[in-house]
C-alpha cells in the first residue's frame, strides 16, 4: 500500500489498457498517470500536458507509449 491509497482508500482506478492501434479520446478528458508515474493534465489547447510542464503528448501518442490509469 502507498501513501496515496491510504490517503484516498476509496478513490477508484480505471486502467486504460494499452493496445496497438488506435484508441478514440475520452470525450470527458481525464487526467492519466502513465507507467513512469508522470500526471498527465489535458490543456486548453487539446494536447495532454505532464504536471512539471516540460512534457505534452496527444491522446494518441499516450495511448500509444503508456499503460495509463485514470487519476480520479
Amino acid at each position: 500500500m502507498n501513501e496515496t491509497d491510504r490517503d484516498l482508500p476509496n478513490r477508484p482506478r480505471v486502467w486504460l489498457v494499452a493496445q496497438i492501434g488506435t484508441t478514440p479520446e475520452p470525450a470527458d478528458l481525464p487526467a492519466v498517470r502513465d507507467t513512469r508515474m508522470r500526471t498527465w493534465v489535458p490543456g486548453t489547447d487539446g494536447v495532454y500536458h505532464s504536471a512539471d510542464g516540460w512534457h505534452h503528448a496527444t491522446w494518441t501518442e499516450l495511448h500509444a507509449h503508456y499503460d495509463l490509469v485514470e487519476v480520479a
